[in-house]
């Protein structure tokens, strides 16, 4: 890997050096090298590890120094964000929701298999279909968990800052705009809680996203077309920005001069994005989810239909709902969280933004309050968008001497404010950082709890000590299987029986006014089916000794009677 200088910028070119064995001299009854080309062989490995150390060192050597400030910034990135990451796991900061769903359903994909994610009641692609679980594998074969989880997604959201460098260095003309973007991509606050949002897949695609949008604008379509297949392999849904990236490509690259080839690739984006989105969400997720739609078009966005089509039929039909929705009070401050830490320049050239539309509007629409929030992985998709809008932005502002002067001081200061207003970053005010869990002497009566439970024991627990016990076929949150709550879609056709459960760990925090009833059965009537095994200040363990219709029957009989008549079932 070296970087080239050209017209006063660095380019990075990949160079991969074959080596062909020589063929070995036929030989019917062994076909093994003979000995004599060992020196050969040997000689020729030299040669080869010579060039590569060379380019190596050509590379560094002919760098611009603000690519290498900016990958200095994005390792300090990483390294600070990766470790609070897994302090915070440690420190029992993460939740089932959504940390404890995706860890098992890696788990799960990497062991083969039944593939029911217990902790969500859902199939792992009835759920999403998170085609990069597979390649997590090798991880989680050597013992990955939530933690390497944390670390992974810091680092691939830190790497976002060199497409970020290419891109502004491009737009701009100048790798030094190049590091001020990158370290504005750095500092970005919603940049940053999605570090903190436990783990999400979608969180991945913003740096391949960027790179799609770099290799595409420089012509490397070889390369842009591994990054298009690496984004979709990340969710379903994110298929709806590559539609977009399609169509703002074909727009920027109109008057390319290999305008022909642009528009097939950017035409095949398009049609091979769509095609890819009808097959995850009519065919793939239905078939996991007893043929159902998306769990998420009922949960999210139930007021406009029930089904996917129903939802985009009453945004067509009611665009008034939609501009209601939109310019609700806490839509406006989502929108000044998204855009003032970027100088507010991506609305100074906004094309690049429709790549974000989808994502938005559903952010928009949706019944979920933390949809319209920074501080949760919503805003992953629109991220990478609203980068590349802010360069262009900043080109177009740019073209105003006396406003391109003063683009970095406001940039830089936008950037600096907010962080501290709105990010959990070590730089943050204390309310926000205060969001990273810390040591807690709660922490030790909590990690006891854990070693009691044996690794092949069915469990239901409280949603903090979930994420700890993934790695096996059940795990539950509570106070599910018992009552089924958050659990499927909404219903019990994929309840299992209460017996089923072993152990039941809980927070004494945690247990639930709704769920007292079902603790006192379970822990403290005559026939409870548990005993106590691990009881103090702050945690109870218990471990199953028989069954009781009070605590296994009755709770599920009941919760499972309400859900039905609620959805006239």
């Amino acid at each position: 890997m070296t970087w080239r200088r050209s017209g006063g910028r660095s380019s990075l070119v990949i160079a991969v050096d074959t080596l062909t064995p020589p063929q070995a001299p036929p030989d019917p009854g062994d076909h093994a090298v003979d000995a004599a080309d060992a020196p050969v062989l040997a000689g020729r490995a030299r040669r080869v590890v010579g060039r590569a150390v060379q380019r190596a060192s050509d590379g560094i050597t002919s760098a611009h120094p603000a690519m290498w400030l900016t990958v200095v910034a994005a390792g300090a990135w990483g390294l600070v964000f990766g470790r609070l990451g897994v302090l915070n796991h440690q420190n029992f900061g993460t939740w089932s929701w959504d940390m404890g769903i995706y860890d098992q359903a890696f788990w799960l994909a990497s062991r083969g298999g039944d593939s029911f994610i217990t902790v969500r009641g859902l199939d792992v692609w009835g759920h999403h279909v998170n085609l990069i679980a597979y390649a997590f594998a090798p991880l989680y074969w050597l013992g990955a968990g939530p933690a390497t989880l944390y670390v992974v997604q810091a680092w691939c959201l830190a790497l976002g800052a060199v497409p970020a460098h290419l891109i502004a260095r491009d737009r701009l003309g100048s790798a030094w705009w190049g590091l001020l973007f990158g370290v504005v991509y750095l500092m970005y606050a919603p940049v940053q809680w999605i570090s903190w949002a436990m783990f999400h897949p979608e969180a991945l695609i913003i740096t391949p996203f960027l790179f799609a949008w770099w290799c595409a604008t420089t012509g490397r379509w070889g390369w842009y077309w591994v990054m298009v297949v690496l984004v979709l392999s990340m969710r379903e849904d994110v298929a709806l920005a590559l539609i977009g990236l399609g169509i703002v490509l074909a727009i920027r690259l109109r008057h390319e001069e290999n305008g022909a080839l642009v528009r097939r690739m950017c035409a095949a984006t398009v049609v091979v994005s769509a095609a890819w989105y009808l097959i995850a969400t009519r065919l793939v997720l239905p078939h996991f989810n007893d043929g159902n739609e998306p769990f998420y078009v009922q949960m999210f966005y139930g007021r406009y239909g029930d089904t996917m089509g129903e939802v985009v039929g009453t945004v067509l039909r009611r665009p008034d709902m939609v501009v209601h929705d939109a310019l609700l009070p806490d839509r406006r401050s989502f929108y000044l969280d998204l855009l003032m830490p970027l100088g507010a320049t991506p609305l100074a050239n906004p094309l690049a933004l429709l790549m974000a539309g989808p994502q938005l509007l559903a952010s928009v629409i949706g019944g979920s309050p933390y949809a319209r929030m920074i501080r949760y992985q919503y805003t992953a998709i629109m991220v990478a968008p609203l980068v590349i809008a802010a360069i262009d932005g900043a080109r177009a502002i740019g073209r105003h001497r006396a406003l391109r002067v003063a683009l970095p001081i406001w940039l830089v200061l936008s950037s600096y404010v907010t962080n501290v207003m709105l990010s959990p970053s070590p730089l943050a005010k204390p309310e926000n950082r205060s969001v990273w869990a810390t040591a807690h002497p709660r922490h030790d009566s909590m990690r006891a709890a854990l070693a009691i439970i044996p690794d092949d024991a069915a469990v239901t627990a409280s949603f903090q000590l979930v994420p700890h016990l993934t790695h096996r076929r059940h795990v539950y949150d509570w106070p599910n299987p018992f009552v089924p709550s958050m659990w499927g879609n909404d219903d019990c056709s994929t309840l299992p029986p209460s017996t089923i459960i072993d152990y039941v760990a809980l927070d004494v925090w945690h247990i639930g006014d709704d769920n007292q009833a079902l603790f006192e059965a379970l822990f403290r009537a005559p026939d409870a089916p548990f005993e106590v095994v691990l009881e103090d200040e702050a945690v109870i363990v218990g471990r199953r000794v028989g069954t009781s219709a009070a605590a296994d029957v009755d709770p599920q009989r009941q919760r499972c009677a309400e859900l039905d008549a609620r959805y006239g079932r």
